[in-house]
């Protein structure tokens, strides 16, 4: 059993108007039943697999790669690093100045947390170059994690740092919020939902303060 101090959210609500990514599907949610109506409440829900809070698997880019339920699960439980980022962009050079030898876990706390609680999307988020992509992937680690609802760079035309995340066995959590959050050492949950064949999946993502 896992001894913690406190467990800390750092989930997105779902909720109407939440940020979406520019092409996704946007959040919905319709009642179906009520209990005036039908003695009970039920409500559809209308997102994509990349809506809010998410796990990107290796599908999303990579043609035959593994659907979301195909993933090991202890890819989304573990020791985790919450690093501090002050710059526009993650580099390869800021990480080797990291001591990363026995990390497999890492989340970039960023001024993007602050852009979460924004309705509009913001196309000059901070994320990940390729370089530093390629380094992680040399670390041996298997997942990483971003504040915003994209790990690269907006627009770019290749999906680099995706493809080269995902080819090499890292899974991608993006949209997580780490305002409240000092950087150190975390046990991380992070479960996607068992959707077959998906090419992602929202979650609700926690940290126990250890």
């Amino acid at each position: 059993m896992i001894e913690y101090k406190r467990i800390i959210d750092i989930t997105l609500p779902l909720q109407e108007g939440i940020i979406c990514y520019p092409g996704d599907a946007p959040f919905g949610s319709e009642a179906v039943c009520t209990i005036a109506r039908s003695g009970c409440n039920m409500r559809k829900l209308t997102l994509g697999t990349h809506t809010g809070t998410h796990i990107d698997a290796p599908l999303h880019f990579l043609e035959g790669g593994n659907g979301v339920d195909e993933l090991p699960l202890d890819r989304f439980m573990g020791m985790v690093q919450v690093v501090k980022v002050e710059g526009d962009r993650i580099e390869r050079e800021f990480l080797q100045e990291l001591e990363l030898a026995q990390v497999r876990k890492i989340l970039f706390k960023t001024r993007n947390s602050l852009l979460l609680e924004e309705r509009e999307f913001h196309k000059d988020y901070v994320y990940l170059t390729l370089e530093g992509a390629e380094y992680i992937t040399k670390m041996g680690m298997d997942l990483v994690g971003i504040d915003y609802l994209s790990i690269e760079r907006f627009g770019a035309p290749e999906f680099a740092v995706h493809k080269t995340l995902l080819e090499n066995g890292v899974s991608i959590l993006e949209g997580i919020n780490l305002r409240g959050v000092n950087p150190g050492t975390y046990f991380l949950i992070a479960l996607p939902l068992r959707i077959k064949g998906a090419d992602g999946s929202p979650l609700r993502a926690v940290l126990l303060e250890v």
